[in-house]
């Protein structure tokens, strides 16, 4: 024998499935949220510096340093990707790094460099190099000019 039974809704059956409804609402959009919906939390720029060291003098790798204050910069093009060294004065492990190199035209190379983390940087001043590595979307014999942070810089050729 088949039986059927009906329920009908009480006002207690209603309340209780409008606190259910209203408990699993935030849960359900704090799952929202967490998949990708709230901005990841800002982060340091990542350097793309490979190798950085003292400048050296004019006599062992021309140029040498630029005067104290301002910035120079040497194209390599003789090895393969080609290396941009970026010359600039500040104390080491304190002063602004790499994190941007691109290519405005095929004879124009820009750096964007961002600052450094550190609090506790020491008084003294050197000039220092750090080296990255070119975009090989162009032909590195081909830069005519070399701008960091959107000034431009006194730059010589490697070959």
């Amino acid at each position: 024998m088949l039986r059927q039974r009906t329920t009908s809704l009480t006002l207690p059956r209603v309340l209780g499935l409008a606190l259910l409804v209203a408990a699993a609402l935030p849960v359900g959009l704090a799952a929202c949220a967490g998949n990708g919906a709230v901005p990841p939390p800002e982060v340091t720029p990542r350097s793309l510096v490979v190798e950085s060291f003292p400048a050296e003098a004019a006599e062992e790798s021309p140029p040498g340093p630029p005067i104290e204050g301002m910035t120079n910069a040497i194209v390599d093009a003789a090895v393969r990707p080609a290396r941009l060294t970026v010359t600039m004065w500040g104390t080491p492990g304190c002063m602004p790094y790499p994190v941007s190199v691109t290519w405005y035209d095929p004879w124009t190379v820009h750096v964007t460099t961002a600052p450094s983390d550190e609090t506790r940087c020491a008084p003294d001043h050197l000039a220092v190099s750090q080296v990255v590595v070119l975009p090989v979307d162009h032909p590195a014999d081909e830069v005519r000019t070399v701008r960091v942070d959107d000034a431009s810089v006194a730059f010589a050729f490697r070959q």
